[in-house]
C-alpha cells in the first residue's frame, strides 16, 4: 500500500479528543439512536463517526485536524476538559467547550460537501460504500447514512434488524408521519384504558396513581409467614438519614406497611407518628441480603436455595407495599401512600381476568431457554416469558396488543408500504418501551426516585422487589412511552435532514458469513463485532423478540420465522450452546471459544470477499481478556488480513452498572486492516519478533503516560495489544525454532510482560522486584487491575508470568476467592488467624499465624502486622515488629510501601498500611515515602466502586 493511499485511520487519531467526546456523549440526554429502543453495548456515535469517516478519506485529501473540525469538534477540547469542573457558576457545559456535543449538531452543508468530496477523491471519483456486517443497534451505519454514503447494514438478530429499519430507513419518511403514529397510538391507549380502568387504583381527590411498588414473597419454612423480599424499604432516599420510606409491621400472616418520613431532627420527630428518625427505623435493613432472606416474624434465615426452590416449584407470591401518585393540578409526582384493601382487591380481579380468558391464560408461553444469561431467570421460576410479568402487567400489555391488532389492517390499507411499516414499527417500539419499564425486571430507584427499566445490566439479574407503571395513567406507562417515542423519532428525522430517500441503503438480515453481496462491491467494512463472551445479544433480545413477533410478525414475515431469536449462528462465545456436547477433553468454554473463532473467521472471510482490492477493514474491540484478543487475531489472520494501525479510544463509561464492582476496560481499540497480499510468505522466527514486540508495547505504554491519557492500567495493557498485533500479523506466520506456529496469545503475553515491567518501574518502589513471587502477584494484581475483582483468566496469566500457580495462591495461601467466575482479592482479615482467640479455637482455613516468628511470604508478614495493629494497637505492634526484625527486612518494608501505592485509600488495608508507616511503627520501619502517597486527591479512591449514572 502506497502512502498516498493511506486512510486517516491508518495514521494518527486524536485519541484524547475523541475519548473526551465519548465521555460527553454518555452524560445527560443520550443520542436519539440510544433512546429509540434498548440495544446492548452500543458504541458512542462520535466513535462510530470517527471510525467511518477516517476509514474513507486519504490523508492527502484532508488532514485529521480538518476532519475533526468538520465532525463538529470545533474547540480546544483537551484544554477545556481540564477546566470543565472549574467553570463559572451557571455556565453550561457546552458553553464552556464552545460547542454542543457533535450528535446534537446539524451537519452543516459545507462540512457535508467537503467530507463527501474528500472521500470521493480518495476512491477514484466514486462515493465509497460502507458495510457493517454486525450492525446491532446501528451506530456505525447511522453515521455513514448521516453523511449520505452508500450504506449496507447487516444484522442476524431480528429485533436489531427491525431497529435498523426504524433508525436508518424510516426517518426519511418525514415528520408528518409522527402525527399519524400518535393518532393511532392515542386510540390504542384510550380504548385500552376504558377496559383496564377497573383493575387500577382510583384517584384520591386530585391525586392519581402512576406507579406501584411490589415485593416478591416466599413462605418462611419455619413459621409459614409470608415474607416480602426487599433489599431495603427506601422510597425517596435523600441521604442515609433523611427521605421517605415504607415501614413494615408484622401482621397476622404477612407484613403491613405505612409510609413514613425520616428526619435527622430528633425534636421534630416527637409526637408525629409518620415522622421518624433512623434510630427508630432504618429503611436500609430489608428482608433479603446476599440472596438470603430473613423472616420478620420468627427471625429465621431463609437460605437462598430454599428461596429458589419455592420460586421454581410454586412461583413467587407478590405483595404491593406502596403506590406513587401524581397531583393533577400541579403535575407533581412523588406522593406516596400505602395500599389499602381496595387496592388489593383490584389485584385479585386482574388475576381472575387472566385465568378466565382462554387466550390470555396461555399467552406468551414461549419457554425461556436455559442459556448463559437466561439461566438466572429460570433459577427464580421464570420458565416462560409470561412469567416475567405479574398478572396485571400481563393483562395490560395483552390488552394494548389486542387493540393494536384491531387497527393494523386499517393502517396497512390507508398508507403506502413504507409509511405503514413506519407507523406499525413505531407502535411496536412503543409497546417494547412500556414492556421494558413494566415487568418484574423493572424496579424502583429510591435515589431518583423513579421506575428504572429492566436492563440496567446486560443480564437477567433477579429483582427482589419490582415496579409497575399504571397502564391507564395519562403521564406514565404506555402514554408516556408513546409521547417519548414520538419525540425521539422526530429527532431522528431531524438528524437525517440532508439524507434523501433514494440515497443507497441496504438492510440485510443474514448470517454475516454469507451475505448476498457481490464480490469486491464494498470499499470499507467498518465493524464493531460481538465481543467474545461480553454480551449474549440473542438471549437478551428474546425478552423483546416474543412481543415484537406478535406485533410485527406479519409485517416483516422474513424476520420472525422461528419461535425465538437465532442463537446457533450468533458469533459470541456462549458456553450454554455446548451443554450437550462438552466432555472432559472439550469443555464448554473451549468449545465456545473455538466456535466464536470459526464464526469470526467466517465473518472476516466474507469481508475479504466483498472488499475491493484496496478496501479497508476497520474494527473496534473492547475486551480485557487476552483470550478474546487471541481469538479475534486468529480470525483476522485466517481470513487474510494484516493490521496496519491501532488506536486506543476511551469510549466506556466508568460508571456503567454491568461493570459495577469489578475492574473494567474503558478503552475501545480501533484496528485498521488491509488484505494480505503475500499469502505465500515464508515463516518468521519468534526470536526475531519478540524484541520488536516488547519494544512496541513498552513504547505505547510510555507514550500514553507522556500524553497524560487518562486510561487505567488495564487500558494501558490493552493499548499495547494494538501495536503487538500489527507486528504479529505483518510477520505472520510466526514460528518457534522447531517450526511450530506461535499463537497471538504468546505475543500478547510478551506485550503484557513489557507493560508490567514499565508499570513497576514507574508506579512502584523498585524494591518490589526483590519480594517473593506470590507477594508480587498480589501487589501487581492491585496495580494492574485497579480493583478487588477482575477476570480469572487474567489473574491466571499474571500468575504464570511470575512462575506461580493460581490454584495454589487460592487454596494454600488464600490470597483470593472466586466470585461469579472472577477473582476477588482477599484482605488481611480473610487470611490472618485471630490473635485474640486460643490457638485451638482459631480458623484452620486462615493460613497466616500471627504468633509466628518467621514468615515465608512478605505479604503474610505484612498482613499479620496489620492484624496485630488492628487488634492490639500501636505499642503492641511495635513490639511484635521489633521481635521479627521488620525494620531491617527489605521485603516487609517494600510490601508495605507497595500496598500504600496500589490499594485504594478507602480500603481498610490501606489505612492499616498507612498506620504502620507513621508514628512509632513508622519510625521503626523508616520508610522513605513522599507525602503525596497519603493525599487522597492523588489516588483513585473509587477503584472498584463503580456506580451507574
Amino acid at each position: 500500500m502506497s502512502d498516498n493511499n493511506k486512510k486517516l485511520i491508518e495514521e494518527s487519531l486524536p485519541v484524547r479528543t475523541i475519548g473526551i467526546e465519548c465521555e460527553r456523549e454518555g452524560k445527560g440526554i443520550f443520542p436519539p439512536l440510544n433512546r429509540y429502543h434498548i440495544w446492548w453495548a452500543r458504541r458512542p456515535l462520535i466513535a462510530s463517526r470517527t471510525a467511518v469517516l477516517a476509514s474513507l478519506i486519504d490523508s492527502d485529501q484532508m488532514s485529521m485536524d480538518e476532519l475533526v473540525n468538520r465532525m463538529g469538534i470545533t474547540g480546544d477540547t483537551v484544554e477545556k476538559f481540564k477546566t470543565v469542573d472549574e467553570r463559572p457558576s451557571g455556565q453550561l457545559v457546552y458553553e464552556h467547550y464552545g460547542y454542543r456535543r457533535p450528535f446534537q449538531q446539524d451537519v452543516a452543508d459545507d462540512d457535508l460537501a467537503a467530507i463527501r468530496e474528500a472521500a470521493r477523491e480518495s476512491w477514484d471519483g466514486k462515493l465509497p460504500t460502507v458495510l457493517d456486517p454486525t450492525a446491532g443497534g446501528g451506530s456505525i451505519p447511522f453515521e455513514s447514512r448521516r453523511y449520505r454514503f452508500p450504506t449496507v447494514a447487516n444484522e442476524l438478530n431480528s429485533v436489531a434488524s427491525v431497529l435498523l429499519k426504524g433508525v436508518l430507513e424510516q426517518p426519511t419518511v418525514g415528520e408528518e408521519i409522527i402525527d399519524d403514529f400518535l393518532h393511532y397510538g392515542n386510540k390504542i391507549f384510550s380504548e385500552s384504558k376504558s377496559e383496564l380502568d377497573q383493575y387500577f387504583s382510583e384517584a384520591h381527590g386530585h391525586e392519581t396513581p402512576v406507579s406501584y411498588l411490589w415485593a416478591n414473597t416466599v413462605d418462611c419454612p419455619d413459621c409459614g409467614f409470608e415474607v416480602a423480599l426487599a433489599p431495603n424499604w427506601w422510597i425517596d432516599r435523600q441521604s442515609s438519614r433523611e427521605g421517605i420510606a415504607v415501614r413494615p409491621k408484622v401482621g397476622d400472616d404477612r407484613l403491613e406497611f405505612s409510609v413514613v418520613e425520616l428526619t435527622p431532627d430528633e425534636q421534630k420527630a416527637k409526637g408525629q407518628e409518620h415522622i421518624v428518625t433512623k434510630s427508630e427505623f432504618n429503611p436500609t435493613n430489608g428482608t433479603v441480603s446476599y440472596g438470603k432472606g430473613e423472616c420478620p416474624d420468627c427471625g429465621v434465615t431463609i437460605e437462598g436455595d430454599s428461596i429458589k426452590e419455592q420460586a421454581q416449584n410454586s412461583g413467587f407470591g407478590e405483595q404491593l407495599y406502596c403506590i406513587e401518585y401524581r397531583n393533577l393540578q400541579t403535575g407533581d409526582r412523588g406522593i406516596f401512600r400505602a395500599p389499602d384493601e381496595g387496592d388489593k382487591d383490584l389485584l385479585s380481579d386482574a388475576k381472575k381476568a387472566v385465568d378466565s380468558d382462554p387466550e390470555l391464560a396461555t399467552f406468551l408461553s414461549e419457554s425461556v431457554p436455559d442459556g448463559t444469561k437466561t439461566s438466572e431467570a429460570r433459577r427464580y421460576g421464570i420458565t416462560e416469558w409470561r412469567d416475567a410479568f405479574n398478572a396485571r402487567q400481563l393483562l395490560t400489555h395483552h390488552k394494548l396488543y389486542k387493540t393494536f391488532e384491531e387497527y393494523k389492517d386499517e393502517i396497512l390499507d390507508e398508507y403506502d408500504q413504507l409509511e405503514a411499516e413506519t407507523i406499525l414499527t413505531l407502535l411496536s417500539v412503543t409497546a417494547d418501551k412500556y414492556i421494558d419499564y413494566n415487568s418484574r425486571y423493572s424496579f424502583w430507584d429510591p435515589y431518583t426516585p423513579k421506575v428504572t427499566h429492566a436492563f440496567d445490566r446486560h443480564d437477567f439479574s433477579f429483582k427482589w422487589s419490582f415496579a409497575e407503571t399504571d397502564g391507564t395513567a395519562d403521564s406514565a406507562g404506555y402514554k408516556w412511552c408513546l409521547d417519548y417515542v414520538a419525540e425521539v423519532f422526530e429527532e431522528l428525522t431531524d438528524d437525517f435532514e440532508h439524507v434523501k430517500p433514494d440515497d443507497p441503503l441496504t438492510i440485510l438480515n443474514q448470517d454475516a458469513r454469507n451475505l448476498e453481496l457481490d464480490d469486491s462491491s464494498v470499499e470499507a467494512v467498518v465493524v464493531d463485532p460481538p465481543y467474545y463472551d461480553n454480551v449474549m445479544y440473542a438471549e437478551l433480545s428474546d425478552y423483546f423478540y416474543v412481543w415484537m413477533k406478535k406485533y410485527l410478525g406479519d409485517v416483516y414475515p422474513d424476520l420472525f420465522t422461528t419461535q425465538l431469536s437465532n442463537k446457533d449462528a450468533e458469533a459470541v462465545a456462549n458456553p450454554a450452546q455446548f451443554d450437550d456436547v462438552a466432555s472432559e477433553d472439550n469443555s464448554k468454554r473451549e468449545l465456545a471459544k473455538n466456535d466464536y473463532e470459526n464464526k469470526m473467521a467466517g465473518i472476516f472471510d466474507e469481508a475479504n470477499r466483498v472488499l475491493t482490492s484496496n478496501g479497508i477493514l476497520s474494527l473496534m474491540f473492547t475486551h480485557k481478556e487476552t483470550e478474546a484478543w487471541d481469538t479475534l487475531t486468529k480470525s483476522l489472520v485466517r481470513a487474510g488480513f494484516v493490521i496496519n494501525a491501532s488506536h486506543p479510544i476511551n469510549t466506556e463509561s466508568p460508571r456503567s452498572l454491568h461493570q459495577s464492582g469489578k475492574n473494567a476496560a474503558r478503552s475501545t481499540i480501533f484496528l485498521a486492516a488491509r488484505k494480505r497480499l503475500d499469502d505465500q510468505k515464508e515463516p518468521v522466527l519468534w526470536e526475531d519478533v519478540r524484541d520488536e514486540t516488547r519494544r512496541a508495547a513498552h513504547s505505547r505504554a510510555k507514550d500514553l503516560d507522556a500524553r497524560e491519557i487518562e486510561f487505567s492500567k488495564v487500558d494501558m495493557i490493552l493499548s499495547a495489544f494494538g501495536p503487538t498485533l500489527e507486528i504479529y500479523t505483518k510477520n505472520y506466520p510466526v514460528v518457534d525454532s522447531e517450526g511450530d506456529e506461535i499463537q497471538p496469545q504468546t505475543a500478547l503475553d510478551e506485550a503484557r510482560t513489557a507493560v508490567r515491567e514499565y508499570l513497576i518501574e514507574n508506579y512502584l518502589n523498585s524494591e518490589v522486584k526483590d519480594v517473593d513471587n506470590k507477594t508480587e502477584w498480589y501487589i501487581m494484581s492491585w496495580l494492574v487491575f485497579e480493583a478487588q475483582r477482575f477476570p480469572y483468566d487474567e489473574a491466571r496469566r499474571l500468575a504464570i508470568g511470575l512462575g506461580e500457580n493460581l490454584g495454589e495462591l487460592k487454596k494454600t495461601h488464600r490470597m483470593w476467592r472466586k466470585k461469579s467466575g472472577d477473582v476477588l482479592l482477599r484482605p488481611h482479615g480473610d487470611r490472618v488467624q485471630d490473635v485474640n482467640k486460643k490457638k485451638e479455637n482459631r480458623s484452620g482455613l486462615k493460613p497466616v499465624n500471627p504468633d509466628s516468628i518467621s514468615f515465608s511470604l512478605a505479604l503474610d508478614k505484612v498482613h499479620a502486622a496489620m492484624h496485630i495493629y488492628e487488634s492490639k494497637g500501636e505499642a503492641e505492634t511495635w513490639n511484635w515488629m521489633n521481635e521479627r526484625h521488620c525494620g531491617s527486612d527489605p521485603a516487609f518494608k517494600a510490601t508495605v510501601e507497595a500496598l500504600l501505592r496500589v490499594l485504594p485509600d478507602n480500603h481498610d488495608d490501606w489505612e492499616l498500611a498507612r498506620d504502620l508507616s507513621v508514628g512509632e511503627t513508622g519510625d521503626l520501619l523508616n520508610l522513605d515515602l513522599d507525602s503525596s502517597i497519603f493525599v487522597s486527591e492523588d489516588k483513585d479512591s473509587n477503584q472498584g466502586n463503580i456506580t451507574d449514572f
